[in-house]
C-alpha cells in the first residue's frame, strides 16, 4: 500500500473519527514534476529552526520590527526601548516608549521612522544610531565611563541605555568623566550608547516661536524635539518658519461670527493648506475677539497684510495681520508646540521625539502605514483615522476622517496597491488619494465589504495582497486573503475548528519567505497555538515550540522582517532576535518535536493485518560523533531515531512507543521499518522525531492484508 496518505498536511476534523491528521513542525513540499498520486509527489520537510543573532539588553517582549527603506537599518521595539541595528547587528538604543507590552506599528518614509503603541505616536529621524558604545555609571549629572567599546564620546550627543530617560544629552566633559543634562542614579556599570544629536543651536523661545540665532551643527526639521536648560519637556518643532504663520493680530473684527466657527486665510500661494483658525470668543454683533490657530499654513508666497478670511459660518469682514517665520532648517524662526519664555542659550535638536497630544486631531494610534508620503494611522476605539503632512511626522489638525460603511469601530488599516484598506470590527472599506484638502483621501464607491477583522495584529502582507483573521455579523475565526476589494477564505475547517469559541483577538501575524515558500504565520497566544499557511502549496501546518516538559506551545516568533539577506524574528518574551535557519534543526538549542499523524486506515471496517510499515526518511543524516553509553546530551543526533505509535480506536488511545533508527551519518541505504504491527479495523499511525537532524519524510509504504469478514 504505497503512499496511503501518510505524507500530508494538518487536518484534524471536529470529530477525530472523521479525520485526525496532524502535521507539526513539518511543512509539506509538492513536486510539480510528478503526477498526482505518485510516490514522493508530497514530502515533509522540517520547519526552519531558530539561530540567535542578538539578545537585546532588556530581554523583554519584541513588540515589532521593520527594515528601514534603503535596507541600512533594522528598527526593533523591545519592551519600552527602541533599538536600531546596522549591518554588524550591533543593537543600540535610540529612544524609549511610554509603554512596554503589546504589539506596535512601525513604518517609515525614508526620512523618519514612525511608531505607534496605542496611546502615543513617536518618530525617529533616520541617522547614525551610535557614535560610541561603552559601559558606565551615572551619579546625578555625572557620567563615568568604565569601558569604551567603540567610537568616540563627545559633548552634543544623546545618551541611551536601560533606565536612562529620553532627552538625556551629554553637555560637556572629556575622557572618562562627562556631564549630562538630566540627573540619574545608575550605580553599577551598564551598557550605554551615544549618538550625535540632530542639531546644536543657540536660540530663545517666546510663546510658541523658536528663534534660532546660530546653528553649531546639524539641521532643524518639523517633528524634532528641542531640549535645553529650562525648556519645557517634550517641546517639538511643529512647523518650519519659512512660509509659516508665527503670530497674528486682529486687524478688523468683522460681524456675525460665532464661537467655534472655522476661519480660513485667503490669498497667497500655499502647498497643502493655508492658515486656519477657530473662533474662541466674540463681542457685540458677533465681532471676533479671540482666535486659536489650528494650522500655520505652508506658503510659497505669503498673503499680503491685512489678510482677508473666509468662514464656514455666517461671519464676514474679519481681516488679520500675519507675521511669518523665516526658518528652513538653519537660523530663523520656527513654530513649537509648548508656549514658554526661554532666553538665548544652547539647545539641542534630538532625533527621537514623542509627538504631543496636540499633534493632529487626536492622540495615539495603534496601526500605521505609509502611502504617497503620508503617514496614516487610526484612532483606537473609534472610527477615525488621520494622515500626516507630506514627508513629515506632523499632522494637520483637520487631516482626519471616519470609516462609515458600518457603525463598527475601525480596528486596523493597511495600504495595498496604493489604496488604504480600513478594516472594522465587522465591515471594511477602501479609500484612495484624490488630493483634496484638508484630508487628501476619499472612499472608493463599491469597495466596501461585510467582513471585518477579529484580531488587530493578525493582518500581514501575503502574496499580492494581505491576509488576516476575519469577523462579521455572522461569526468569526475564518482566515482570509484579500482578493481585490473582497476577502477570500484560505483557512480550512480543521484550522477554524481550533479557533471556534476561543479567544482570538490577541492573534499576531507576519509573513516570511524561504526557499520559494511564502508563509503566513499567525499565532494565538491565549491558545498557545501557531498556524502557518504556505502560499506555494496552499496547505496548512502547525509550527510549535516544545517546552522542557515536552508540551507544545506557540512558536517563539512574535514579529519578523527581512534584513541583511536574512529573515529575522523577535521572541515574544526574552528579547532575542533569531534568524529563520533551514539548516538549524533546533529552536536556538531547544529540541523541536516534529510529528506526523496519518489518516484513518479503514477497509470497510474489516479486520486488517499489518505486517510492515516502512518510512522513507532521507537517510544518513546523523550527526558526527561517537555514541557513549549510557547515552548523554552529547549523543543526541548521532544515531537519530523515529518513534512510532498507533491507535486502533480512531485516535482515542495509543499504543506503546516503538523506536527505530533513521540512519547514522553516511548510512545512505538505511531503511526504517517496523514489523508485526498487529491488527485493527481502524488504524492511525503517528511518527515523532526529536533529534536535531534533517528529518525529511519522502514517502511511506505499508504491507497489510484484509480479513475475509
Amino acid at each position: 500500500m504505497a503512499d496511503f496518505g501518510f505524507v500530508g498536511a494538518a487536518y484534524e476534523a471536529p470529530s477525530i473519527y472523521q479525520d485526525a491528521q496532524e502535521c507539526i513542525n513539518f511543512r509539506p513540499e509538492i513536486d510539480p514534476t510528478l503526477p498526482q498520486g505518485a510516490r514522493q509527489v508530497i514530502a515533509l520537510y522540517p520547519t526552519p529552526g531558530l539561530t540567535n543573532v542578538v539578545t537585546l539588553q532588556n530581554a523583554q517582549q519584541v513588540r515589532g520590527m521593520r527594515t528601514v527603506s534603503g535596507g541600512d537599518y533594522l528598527v526593533v521595539v523591545c519592551g519600552p526601548y527602541v533599538y536600531v541595528m546596522g549591518s554588524t547587528f550591533t543593537a543600540t538604543i535610540v529612544g524609549q516608549l511610554n509603554s512596554s507590552t503589546g504589539q506596535v506599528g512601525i513604518t517609515d518614509n525614508g526620512l523618519n521612522v514612525y511608531i505607534v503603541d496605542g496611546s502615543n505616536r513617536y518618530t525617529w529621524r533616520i541617522s547614525n544610531p551610535a557614535s560610541a558604545v561603552f559601559q558606565g555609571t551615572i551619579s546625578g549629572t555625572t557620567l563615568t565611563v568604565t569601558l569604551l567599546q567603540s567610537g568616540t564620546i563627545s559633548a552634543g550627543q544623546s545618551l541611551f541605555g536601560i533606565g536612562i530617560s529620553n532627552q538625556t544629552v551629554i553637555t560637556s566633559g572629556s575622557g572618562t568623566s562627562w556631564t549630562i543634562n538630566q540627573s540619574h542614579t545608575i550605580a553599577s556599570p551598564i551598557q550605554m550608547n551615544s549618538a550625535t544629536v540632530g542639531a546644536v543651536i543657540t536660540a530663545d523661545m517666546s510663546g510658541t516661536t523658536l528663534t534660532v540665532s546660530a546653528v553649531s551643527s546639524g539641521t532643524l526639521y518639523a517633528g524634532q524635539t528641542i531640549t535645553g536648560s529650562t525648556v519645557t519637556a517634550k517641546t517639538i518643532i511643529t512647523a518650519l518658519g519659512s512660509g509659516t504663520v508665527l503670530s497674528e493680530t486682529i486687524a478688523t473684527a468683522g460681524t456675525g461670527y460665532a464661537v467655534n466657527e472655522n476661519i480660513t486665510v485667503l490669498g497667497g500661494v500655499y502647498g497643502s493648506s493655508p492658515a486656519t483658525y477657530t473662533v474662541t470668543s466674540i463681542g457685540g454683533s458677533g465681532a471676533v475677539t479671540g482666535l486659536t490657530r489650528t494650522f500655520s499654513g505652508q506658503y510659497t508666497s505669503v498673503p499680503a497684510n491685512n489678510a482677508s478670511t473666509s468662514s464656514d459660518g455666517s461671519g464676514t469682514g474679519l481681516t488679520l495681520t500675519l507675521t511669518f517665520g523665516t526658518g528652513t532648517g538653519s537660523t530663523g524662526n520656527y513654530v513649537i508646540n509648548n508656549s514658554q519664555t526661554v532666553t538665548s542659550r544652547t539647545m539641542y535638536g534630538l532625533n527621537f521625539s514623542e509627538l504631543p497630544s496636540t499633534d493632529g486631531a487626536f492622540a495615539g494610534g495603534s496601526t500605521v502605514d505609509i502611502v504617497d508620503n503620508y503617514f496614516i494611522y487610526n484612532r483606537p476605539n473609534t472610527q477615525q483615522y488621520a494622515a500626516s503632512d507630506v514627508l513629515s511626522p506632523i499632522t494637520y489638525g483637520l487631516s482626519f476622517a471616519s470609516k462609515f460603511t458600518g457603525p463598527d469601530d475601525l480596528v486596523s488599516l493597511i495600504v495595498d496597491h496604493g489604496q488604504i484598506y480600513l478594516l472594522g470590527e465587522k465591515t471594511s472599506e477602501v479609500w484612495a488619494d484624490v488630493g483634496t484638502f484638508p484630508f487628501p483621501f476619499q472612499r472608493i464607491p463599491g469597495a466596501s465589504s461585510q467582513h471585518g477583522i477579529a484580531a488587530q495584529f493578525s493582518m500581514a502582507r501575503f502574496g499580492n495582497s494581505f491576509a488576516y483573521v476575519s469577523r462579521n455579523d455572522r461569526g468569526q475565526a475564518v482566515i482570509v486573503q484579500m482578493n481585490g476589494y473582497f476577502p477570500q477564505r484560505i483557512s480550512t475547517h480543521a484550522v477554524e475548528n481550533t479557533l471556534v469559541n476561543q479567544t482570538i483577538s490577541d492573534a499576531v501575524a507576519y509573513t516570511y519567505q524561504l526557499e520559494g515558500h511564502e508563509c503566513y504565520v499567525v499565532s494565538f497566544p491565549t491558545l498557545e497555538l501557531t498556524w502557518v499557511y504556505d502560499g506555494a502549496t496552499q496547505l496548512w501546518h502547525k509550527w510549535l515550540w516544545t517546552d522542557t516538559q515536552n508540551n507544545y506551545k506557540r512558536h517563539r516568533s512574535n514579529c519578523g522582517a527581512l534584513f541583511q539577506n536574512q529573515f529575522l524574528v523577535g521572541d515574544y518574551e526574552n528579547g532575542q532576535i533569531y534568524r529563520l535557519d533551514p539548516n538549524n534543526y533546533t529552536d536556538n538549542g531547544t529540541h523541536i518535536r516534529r510529528m506526523r499523524r496519518c489518516p484513518h486506515l479503514v477497509a470497510d471496517f474489516q479486520r486488517q493485518y499489518f505486517d510492515e510499515l516502512q518510512l522513507q526518511f532521507q537517510p544518513g543524516v546523523g550527526l558526527q560523533g561517537i555514541e557513549t553509553f549510557p547515552l548523554g546530551d552529547n549523543d543526541i543526533g548521532i544515531n537519530p531515531q523515529a518513534m512510532l505509535r498507533w491507535s486502533n480506536d480512531g485516535g482515542s488511545t495509543w499504543s506503546n512507543e516503538h523506536w527505530a533508527g533513521i540512519g547514522k551519518v553516511g548510512k545512505y541505504q538505511n531503511r526504517i521499518i517496523w514489523r508485526r504491527l498487529g491488527q485493527a479495523r481502524d488504524r492511525i499511525y503517528e511518527v515523532v522525531v526529536t533529534d536535531p537532524v534533517k528529518a525529511v519524510i519522502v514517502s511511506a509504504n505499508l504491507k497489510a492484508s484484509v480479513g475475509e469478514n
